[in-house]
């Protein structure tokens, strides 16, 4: 999302703040670390002076709170930390960590809509006295914090929000126990204070993309079987199912509504986790037959089918992802933005829409054939992390700090790869992103050889083609992200999930390449903000 002017009557507020309006000042040490807060810049080209309320306006510092303690010397009241995942392993990044102005907000359900929609403001109703962002090591310092024994102390990435209420004392730093501060793993009945987003999981044979969330320190608690429930895992079944009714890919035989085992399905079509989540429906059934059934997640993940995804519905999951819907897709998924290449469904079937296909990337079906993806014993590539942006050689951003938390992580030269590599268990070789694709931005490569690129990883905002916005200035407005994964969560050997979530997913620590789509993951629930861009270490995005 891109910066917009304030129009003449919040401009009036701003100027009439009165002298209670908690003042916030620093700058980022641009080391790589949590900078201090920089106030929000809501003009192109001038700065504000203080934090923001929730019509945008200044903030009165609450009442139970004092604001802008004067300090003898070179002291400052500060507030330092580091946040970490729901398991409290990985630090992340570009994790919004502010004092709200006034009590925190429920927020909505599902993707935002009306005033809402593509607005990031939305998720921040209550405003901020003083706001930063985690670096990427995940550590935070928060300047000129207010002082009190109970101060509110929130952490927020899109819809992963906790609170912590904290002494805080007057010209010190006061630095919060290290592994204190994590996103929420589940909530308590009752809490509207604490948020978690609502995620859809379509499982397959293929893979067990919905066990990452265990990885990252969710309890089986959160998971139900389709929509409804107190869980913010929502189960559905990718892939054909055995109905025995003579139709689909099947045939006939006897079917009785059960999973499918591998390998009974020919024509290269999806197949179903076997044995799956009990009462889980049918994805192409509850999910994405309709753009209206995707709209209560907020992010929705596609685990490998095996086979090219089951009746996939591309034009309901573009209009989702239009309008701010995020989408992280694996390996055969790859039908979603190509069409179905191999499987036979595209005669009276489904395609890809018209400005995704080849814009997005050159595509080649199944992707078997590449080096070590289907080796025994299992054998890793070297994924390289693209830190520029796609054909060309401005930074990307975020590419850059990908490559640096890796590393933080030791994630980087495991299992044989060069140092500074990316080991991948279970690669495919479907994507090939180039210069000519311009809406993608490739993430992680791997070159099979000088003249053959092929993409691990990418991602694409949504719309494609967007229409500049009467509000912005700058460039058009983008709203949703999608991002492909082109191999297997469940690939690497240390990895040893069952068929059947959530029980049947393994809880300990994430491989190198989850640790790669935790990054990915959290980024895809943040703001969007085009690829060009440095996340603001002044916190939120402006809309």
């Amino acid at each position: 999302m891109r910066v917009s002017n304030l129009g003449a009557v919040a401009f009036l507020l701003l100027v009439a703040t009165i002298a209670s309006v908690c003042s916030c000042g620093g700058s980022n040490n641009g080391d790589g670390k949590g900078g201090s807060n920089n106030p929000i810049n809501f003009n192109p080209g001038g700065s504000s002076s203080g934090g923001t309320g929730p019509d945008g306006g200044g903030v009165v510092c609450p009442s139970d709170l004092q604001c802008n303690v004067s300090c003898s010397g070179n002291a400052t009241t500060t507030i330092s930390g580091k946040v970490y995942d729901p398991a409290g392993q990985d630090p992340l990044y570009n994790i919004v960590v502010y004092v709200p102005a006034t009590p925190l907000q429920p927020l909505p359900k599902g993707v935002p809509t009306g005033s809402a929609m593509c607005n990031c403001q939305a998720l921040f109703p209550s405003g901020q006295v003083v706001t930063t962002t985690t670096g990427v090591d995940g550590s935070f310092t928060l300047s000129d914090a207010p002082v009190g024994d109970n101060v509110p102390l929130v952490i927020q990435v899109g819809k992963w929000r906790r609170q912590f209420n904290i002494k805080v004392t007057a010209c010190q730093d006061n630095p919060q126990t290290d592994k204190s501060l994590t996103l929420p793993s589940s909530i308590p009945a009752g809490d509207t204070t604490d948020n978690m987003p609502d995620i859809a999981v379509s499982t397959g044979e293929a893979d067990t993309l919905e066990c990452l969330m265990r990885r990252i320190g969710l309890p089986t608690t959160e998971y139900v079987a389709g929509a409804g429930g107190t869980g913010h895992i929502h189960v559905f079944a990718g892939g054909e199912v055995d109905t025995g009714g003579g139709g689909g890919f099947l045939g006939g035989g006897g079917g009785n509504g059960a999973c499918v085992p591998n390998g009974m399905v020919g024509g290269d079509v999806g197949t179903s986790e076997c044995p799956g989540m009990a009462g889980a429906p049918a994805s192409y059934m509850s999910l994405w037959d309709s753009q209206a059934d995707l709209m209560p997640y907020d992010i929705v993940l596609l685990s490998c089918e095996g086979g090219e995804t089951y009746k996939a519905n591309p034009p309901a999951l573009e209009a989702y992802a239009n309008v701010g819907g995020r989408v992280f897709a694996s390996h055969y998924h790859y039908a979603w933005f190509a069409g179905p290449l191999a499987s036979g469904q595209a005669s009276g079937g489904y395609a890809a829409p018209g400005d995704w296909g080849n814009a997005l990337a050159t595509w080649t079906a199944n992707g078997l054939n590449g080096p070590n993806a289907q080796s025994m014993p299992p054998k890793p590539i070297a994924g390289t992390i693209v830190t520029t942006l796609n054909g060309g050689t401005q930074a990307f951003p975020k590419g850059v700090a990908l490559n640096q938390w890796l590393g933080d992580v030791n994630a980087l030269g495991t299992d044989n790869v060069p140092a500074g590599d990316l080991a991948i268990y279970a690669p495919r070789y479907d994507a090939q992103v180039t210069a000519n694709n311009k809406p993608s931005q490739p993430w992680i490569t791997y070159a099979e050889s000088a003249t053959e690129l092929w993409t691990m990883y990418f991602s694409f905002d949504t719309p494609i083609n967007p229409t500049t916005s009467t509000t912005n200035e700058t460039g058009p407005t983008y709203c949703g992200r999608v991002v492909y994964s082109d191999l297997h969560v469940g690939g690497n050997p240390m990895t040893d999930d069952s068929m059947t979530p959530p029980a049947g997913c393994e809880d300990g620590p994430l491989s190198p390449q989850e640790k790669a789509l935790e990054f990915m993951l959290f980024d895809l629930s943040a703001c969007v903000i085009p690829d060009s861009e440095t996340p603001p270490t002044s916190g939120i995005p402006p809309q």
